[in-house]
């Protein structure tokens, strides 16, 4: 991480308004919230959008209040789930696109094989994910995919970090428990 975000200093700057302290923010956090929201949405366009709005109100948040934020990182996610969530209400789609995972996200040989190959894994893990409850699909793409820690996801989702350690054992259960997927994952 370039920059410390907990730290006092560098929040006190933030929630000062300090554009220098926003722009430093954004251009860390941007390509993560991309990423998180495109996995979710399944839309480039889309998922650009929102992006914006996150930080748009993440902006509007800090200098139209007299509120602050102490936790950077949740803060902005929780930001980008709410709006996934809305984009989903006015939709009315199925949560979790997962239509265009990044291959490097799972091999990075350029053979056509491998490709292939690839290819195949992708659309096997999209059907798993697809198989498990909501709540199970949003803790492994923010474990897995977004590469978050179990004290990230704590603070997200406001749960201990001992009832996250159970939450993503029981979704990697279901997963394992869904006898169809579970062979395909096999094979």
């Amino acid at each position: 991480m370039p920059q410390d975000f907990k730290n006092s200093e560098f929040l006190k700057k933030f929630n000062q308004g300090d554009k220098n302290a926003f722009l430093e923010m954004h251009n860390y956090y941007a390509p993560k919230i991309f990423r998180h929201i495109y996995y979710r949405i399944g839309s480039k366009e889309a998922a650009q959008d929102t992006t914006q709005q996150v930080f748009f109100k993440v902006w509007e948040y800090i200098v139209n209040s007299d509120n602050k934020i102490d936790n950077l990182n949740a803060f902005i996610y929780r930001t980008a789930n709410n709006l996934v969530t809305d984009y989903y209400r006015k939709s009315e789609r199925k949560n979790l696109a997962l239509d265009d995972i990044a291959e490097n996200k799972l091999a990075t040989e350029p053979s056509y094989i491998s490709e292939v190959d690839q290819g195949l894994e992708i659309a096997k893990i999209k059907k798993a994910l697809l198989s498990i409850s909501t709540e199970h699909q949003q803790l492994i793409v923010w474990r897995y995919l977004d590469d978050l820690s179990i004290g990230q996801i704590a603070e997200l989702s406001n749960k201990s970090r001992n009832a996250i350690y159970v939450c993503l054992h029981r979704a990697l259960k279901e997963l394992k428990n869904n006898p169809l997927i579970y062979d395909q994952l096999k094979t």
